[in-house]
C-alpha cells in the first residue's frame, strides 16, 4: 500500500505540473486540494504529498488560511532568478574549459544538430525542450562543484519549463535557439573562456528581462 500511495502522489505531482505547464493552472491560481482528489479519484493524501513535493520544488507556495497555489513571481524575481542562473552556469563552463578535450566538444555539437535534425518542421516545442535540457546538461559536466551544478540547473526552470512556459517557447523560434547554442559551442572550440562567460550570461540576462516584462504586463494574481 505505502508503494502504491508514494505512486499515486508522483503521479499526481506529475499531473500538476502538466497542467502549469499548459496553462490549465495560472501562477497565483488556488489548488484545491478537495477538488482535485475528487477530479482524479483518489484520496486526499496522495494529493497532499504531491503538492508538499511541489512546494519543496518551488512551483507551488503553500499560506496559512490560504492553501496551496500556483507560484506567482514578482517581475524583480524572475530577473533575479535569470541573473544568478547566467552567473552560475557561466562560471561552471567557463571555469571548466580547459577540462574540455575537443573530441568532447565535437559530441556537444553532435548533440545539436541531431536535436535540430528531429525538429518537426512546424516547430514542435517538444523538440525545443529537449534541446535546451541535454544541452545544458552537457555543459556542466566538467564542472567539479555539485552544488553549484544543482543551483544553476534549478535557479529558473521552474520558470522556462512549468510556470511560464509557453512564453519562454514563443521567446525563440527552434532555428533561434539553435544558433544561439551554436556560437556558444564555437566559443567553447576557441577555448575564448571570456567569450563564453558573455554569451551565456548574455543569454540569461535578456531571456531574464523578457520573462520579468511580460509578467509586468499579466494580469495573473492570487485569487
Amino acid at each position: 500500500m505505502v508503494f502504491k500511495k508514494q505512486t499515486y502522489s508522483t503521479v499526481v505531482a506529475d499531473y500538476i505540473k502538466r497542467q502549469i505547464q499548459q496553462g490549465e493552472l495560472l501562477p497565483g491560481q488556488a489548488i484545491k486540494e478537495v477538488a482535485l482528489a475528487e477530479h482524479l479519484g483518489i484520496s486526499r493524501a496522495p494529493v497532499r504529498e504531491a503538492l508538499e513535493s511541489l512546494v519543496q520544488e518551488g512551483l507551488v507556495t503553500s499560506e496559512p488560511q490560504k492553501g496551496k497555489r500556483v507560484r506567482l513571481m514578482s517581475p524583480e524575481e524572475i530577473r533575479n532568478s535569470y541573473n544568478v542562473g547566467g552567473i552560475l552556469e557561466a562560471t561552471g563552463v567557463a571555469d571548466s574549459l580547459p577540462d574540455w578535450s575537443d573530441a568532447e566538444v565535437d559530441e556537444l555539437e553532435r548533440v545539436l544538430k541531431d536535436m535540430h535534425k528531429s525538429n518537426p518542421s512546424s516547430g514542435g516545442q517538444l523538440g525545443l525542450t529537449e534541446l535546451d535540457d541535454i544541452f545544458h546538461g552537457r555543459l556542466l559536466m566538467h564542472c567539479h562543484n555539485p552544488y553549484l551544478v544543482d543551483l544553476a540547473r534549478h535557479s529558473c526552470s521552474t520558470i522556462s519549463k512549468y510556470l511560464m512556459y509557453r512564453q519562454w517557447t514563443a521567446f525563440y523560434s527552434f532555428n533561434e535557439l539553435y544558433e544561439r547554442h551554436v556560437m556558444l559551442v564555437e566559443a567553447m572550440r576557441s577555448r575564448d573562456r571570456a567569450a563564453v562567460w558573455k554569451k551565456i550570461r548574455e543569454h540569461y540576462e535578456e531571456l531574464g528581462a523578457y520573462m520579468a516584462q511580460l509578467m509586468e504586463k499579466s494580469d495573473w494574481t492570487q485569487e
